[in-house]
């Protein structure tokens, strides 16, 4: 039987294998460089080999951050999937990938600096309208997921016109950002993933049992002594916060919120006691495995939402055709 420690080895075991393999393989002999080199420059400020600034600037901070931002995206779509009771649901719903789409769009066409950051500030601001919105239209889980819809829609708009309007060389910078992609990682952009996914699932995984409480009716939740509402909004600033700080690194990278959370309730059951943390680890795993497709698929290095909605739309519909004993 799957076990969470055997997700947690294979994604040890997927990344051992990505540094010592990804791109060119290196020989024992060149391994051999490549730990003294690196030893040496840590404790006697040697210079760097070109061999290991591959491996130590370019090979790990990506894997690093396709592992943060894998478990944020996939933990946040169960917590989203738990809280409003529906399966279909994923951390995008709030707005987050149009907002930091908008912020983005601005960044290249107007700044053309900082585009992490108003990336960032888009996604968060375009959750938090939501919240507000479904908040003046009382509470519910539909008014929310129809807010939702309605802005992410709308932000869509103004980013595509902006994309309209630019110079073509900032409209595909902006395209390729959309696609999603892990190229250009760095250890600052390893440091934000990290701080969104220790800011978002350290409160969530403390109150993993509460939100158990979410997936039965709010009449229900209340009689256990528990304010859905409340415990329902902390949920989506927890998750909103996580995600858009993972976006704004990574770009728009879909389905990992929604078919991995289906993945990890067939072997652990719908209890975020061990799926929380399952789904984070295959999350990762999934992220780590999708870059590592994108990158040898092709001669080029295709950007890793591509690969995702490759991989992940067809599984998603033979999860659908399992579940319906078709």
């Amino acid at each position: 039987m799957l076990k969470t420690y055997h997700i947690a080895l294979a994604c040890v075991i997927l990344a051992v294998v990505v540094l010592l393999f990804g791109g060119e393989s290196l020989s024992f002999e060149e391994w051999k460089e490549v730990c003294l080199n690196v030893k040496n420059h840590f404790l006697h400020n040697e210079e760097l080999s070109s061999l290991s600034i591959i491996i130590l600037e370019i090979r790990l901070p990506r894997v690093i951050l396709a592992l943060l931002v894998g478990a944020s995206l996939s933990g946040s779509g169960v917590v989203m999937q738990t809280i409003f009771r529906n399966p279909l649901v994923d951390p995008f719903l709030l707005g987050i990938s149009s907002g930091a789409m908008l912020g983005v769009a601005m960044a290249i066409a107007v700044v053309e600096s900082n585009i992490a950051i108003l990336a960032f500030f888009g996604a968060i601001l375009a959750s938090l309208a939501v919240l507000a919105m479904n908040r003046v239209l009382g509470n519910s889980v539909l008014s929310l997921v129809l807010s939702g819809v309605v802005l992410s829609a709308f932000l869509s708009a103004l980013a595509g016109a902006i994309k309209f309007f630019v110079i073509p060389q900032k409209a595909q910078a902006i395209v390729v950002w959309l696609l999603g992609s892990l190229s250009l990682s760095s250890y600052k952009d390893c440091l934000i993933a990290f701080i969104g996914l220790s800011l978002g699932f350290i409160p969530l995984f403390l109150l993993r049992w509460r939100i158990n409480l979410l997936s039965l009716s709010d009449a229900q939740s209340l009689s256990l002594g528990i304010n859905p509402v409340l415990l329902r909004s902390l949920c989506l600033v927890c998750v909103s916060v996580a995600s858009a700080l993972e976006v704004s690194v990574s770009g728009t990278i879909g389905w990992i919120g929604l078919v991995i959370p289906h993945v990890a309730r067939l072997f652990f059951g719908a209890n975020l006691q061990k799926l929380l943390l399952s789904s984070l680890l295959m999350g990762a795993f999934f992220l780590l495995l999708a870059d590592v497709v994108a990158k040898t698929i092709t001669p080029y290095d295709l950007p890793v939402g591509i690969a995702t909605s490759v991989l992940g739309a067809p599984f998603f519909l033979w999860l659908l055709f399992r579940t319906r004993g078709v």
